[in-house]
């Protein structure tokens, strides 16, 4: 079996397995610079250690950033674990060390900011601009990834009891809070809507199933209007650190597992990170200046 026979086994038991579209395209797309590099021909059990090695030092040697190459590098031991239990190879992965992500701090938008993200939101057709106001509101308030934005449907949205029930990676069905604003904005986009025979909520121009390019272009006009940082994953940011800091403040407790359910990780680990850059923040906000003691008589 050559490495490029492997890598198509591999893609199919993703899919089989439930998991999400873009994460299979993102294997592929990883995967298959590192199989052009190493030979896509080459048989399986040649493949060595030192081979993965220097592909792993041309990515590290070059331009891309350290996030970037951390992902190359996990997907590629994900893809190698799975062929060692599956046919086996001349090493085992779990030698291979996936370098540590940069640590990166979330801008958390203000309140002037999010009413004036809101205040940008036009477009010259009105019931798209509510679309585009109901789509921000449900990332920024419920957390939702661009791609369960897309694929939400209306008897998903369980009004009386103001959740939604959403289907996020690898097929997973999960309860979200759904906030008075966010109701109100999604109400008045779907009474603008003229498709109305759609089971999607989130629909074009031409009343088919919103797309995640189309979410993404008027994400992007709209961060070219802002003099800050915007994107859908920032939003979903935002709501998770907010989320622990509303709980440490009225609760004592930053509610990290509850956090975990709602933004449906895996691994409550994958969540810690929120937590933590919650207490930097309000370590920050309650810090109190010692030199501002000493010295104010002066």
């Amino acid at each position: 079996m050559t490495l490029n026979d492997c890598l198509n086994e591999f893609l199919l038991q993703k899919k089989l397995d439930g998991v999400a579209k873009n994460t299979v395209h993102n294997y592929k797309a990883t995967l298959s610079l590192f199989i052009r590099f190493v030979g896509s021909d080459l048989p399986l059990e040649s493949l060595s250690y030192s081979l993965v090695s220097d592909y792993i030092l041309k990515l590290l040697d070059g331009t891309t950033s350290k996030g970037t190459n951390s992902s190359y590098i996990r997907n590629i031991k994900i893809f190698l674990r799975w062929a060692y239990t599956e046919y086996g190879l001349s090493f085992n992965p779990l030698k291979i060390k996936v370098p540590k992500s940069p640590k990166k701090n979330v801008h958390i938008y203000s309140d002037t900011e999010i009413q004036y993200i809101f205040s940008l939101v036009e477009t010259s057709v009105s019931w798209i601009t509510a679309r585009n106001r109901a789509i921000i509101a449900l990332m920024l308030d419920s957390g939702l990834r661009q791609a369960e934005v897309c694929s939400l449907l209306k008897c998903d949205v369980d009004r009386e009891r103001n959740v939604m029930k959403v289907t996020g990676k690898g097929s997973k069905d999960r309860m979200v809070p759904l906030g008075n604003v966010s109701i109100q904005l999604l109400d008045a986009y779907l009474n603008q809507c003229p498709f109305t025979d759609s089971p999607y909520v989130f629909l074009d121009r031409r009343g088919n199933e919103l797309s995640g390019n189309a979410v993404r272009l008027f994400v992007y006009r709209l961060e070219r209007k802002l003099p800050f940082k915007f994107s859908s994953h920032k939003l979903r940011h935002n709501f998770a650190t907010n989320f622990c800091i509303d709980n440490m403040k009225e609760k004592g407790n930053t509610c990290v597992y509850d956090l975990s359910i709602l933004m449906g990780h895996e691994s409550i680990e994958t969540t810690k990170k929120y937590e933590h850059f919650a207490h930097e923040l309000i370590a920050v906000e309650n810090s109190i200046s010692h030199l501002d003691n000493a010295l104010k008589a002066l």
